[in-house]
């Protein structure tokens, strides 16, 4: 695999860049920029190059051309955190030089790609949503041949989206030469240290809504693990998997094999919650604290316990070696964050020096941004999925197309 960083003879060339400006947000407002803040470093080192610039992302999964999904405020985002003016192509002139220029149209109507290309020679051009395309999905080889028309080299540094199968990540590079960006680059840094880093205790949170994205990372870290801590939507499908009453608690029941499998293989490593926080699952007046084995038919787990919280911490506290995705319960509710929270507490303290920590998932760092915590962890993920499935050391189709 190549990689952006070694380029440093670019002045001249036209450069399309995959980023993941794929945020949360409300309407036009961004609630968390950090993917956006970790495109910059790429974005950057190719202006400085003097490079045409044309960046090409996603934004959430929309059904069609729907404006609440457009990229635009996104990229007027993006302009101010580059101390650049922004512009759409709906007012620009010809007397813009070096700003940003948001691209409305659709790029396979005929003449449009020589627009974008003749605009991102005096300008950063950034086209509008890439799930606008039913293609970018299939995904449509003509497309990302269509994406590869408008420059010479392409950059994909969208590491959150290296398990997907689409045009622009798994295809695209077939076309024009191709390298891994500096946010790529980074992530694999890390995560390759935390593969190979001899430090024991090595331990393991799980925690979310599935199971089913997990399994490959449980069975691979499963290995060298000391301790796979489970909570969330996870730990209630291995109380079932048991024959304990779950209630109304989210889990993925089609799973239960898998779950039953897991317990099998790794029991000496799992560990489940011992007690845990319930409330009605149509009412969270009331809420009680129980074992596992206590939950009623009309209740919701929604939380790990006061008891669980101290063990898994303890274990936290040991550790010299970490990685976590998935909050322990439903965190947005104050209430139901206390485990989460208090994990948090520890994990952060137990980085910078005293153990080696990941964290990834984006309700995970939701939850340690709310707590204040990013900045004390030793590398916070861009991705989710990505990150789980190559600590599972599976093959990404990203990774793959750009030569892994």
């Amino acid at each position: 695999m190549k990689f952006l960083s070694s380029q440093n003879s670019l002045l001249g060339k036209s450069v399309l860049l995959r980023a993941d400006l794929d945020v949360p947000r409300e309407a036009i407002k961004v609630l968390d920029d950090s993917r956006i803040k970790a495109a910059i470093p790429s974005i950057e080192y190719l202006v400085k190059q003097g490079v045409a610039l044309i960046i090409i992302s996603k934004s959430g999964r929309p059904k069609g051309w729907l404006e609440e999904y457009s990229l635009k405020p996104i990229a007027e985002y993006l302009a101010k955190l580059l101390s650049k003016n922004f512009v759409s192509t709906k007012e620009y002139s010809d007397q813009y030089f070096n700003e940003v220029v948001f691209f409305e149209g659709d790029i396979s109507k005929e003449g449009s790609v020589e627009t974008v290309k003749k605009l991102s020679k005096k300008n950063i051009v950034i086209l509008e949503n890439l799930r606008f395309y039913t293609q970018e999905e299939e995904p449509s080889p003509v497309f990302a041949k269509l994406l590869s028309s408008l420059a010479e080299i392409f950059v994909n540094d969208a590491f959150a989206m290296m398990h997907r199968n689409e045009a622009s990540i798994s295809l695209l590079p077939k076309y024009i030469p191709s390298f891994a960006g500096l946010n790529v680059e980074k992530e694999l840094n890390a995560l390759n240290k935390l593969l190979t880093l001899q430090a024991n205790p090595f331990t393991v949170i799980i925690g979310g809504a599935k199971i089913s994205d997990k399994v490959g990372a449980i069975k691979n870290l499963g290995k060298s693990a000391q301790y796979v801590l489970v909570g969330g939507g996870p730990a209630n499908l291995f109380f079932l998997s048991q024959g304990f009453e779950i209630g109304q608690s989210l889990c993925e029941k089609e799973e239960l094999e898998v779950a039953s499998d897991l317990m099998r293989n790794y029991k000496d490593r799992i560990v489940l919650p011992v007690d845990v926080v319930v409330a009605k699952a149509t009412d969270h007046e009331q809420v009680r604290v129980c074992k596992p084995t206590e939950v009623l038919k009309d209740e919701a787990i929604l939380d790990i316990g006061p008891q669980t919280t101290l063990l898994f911490s303890k274990i936290v506290k040991e550790s010299k070696k970490m990685v976590w995705n998935g909050p322990m319960g439903l965190f947005e509710e104050k209430k139901f964050s206390h485990g989460t929270m208090s994990l948090a507490l520890i994990f952060a303290a137990r980085c910078k020096g005293f153990a080696y920590g990941i964290v990834g998932g984006g309700d995970t760092l939701d939850a340690l941004n709310k707590a204040r915590l990013l900045e004390q962890i030793d590398f916070v993920s861009t991705a989710g999925g990505a990150t789980l499935e190559y600590l599972a050391g599976e093959s990404l189709p990203g990774l793959k197309a750009l030569g892994e």
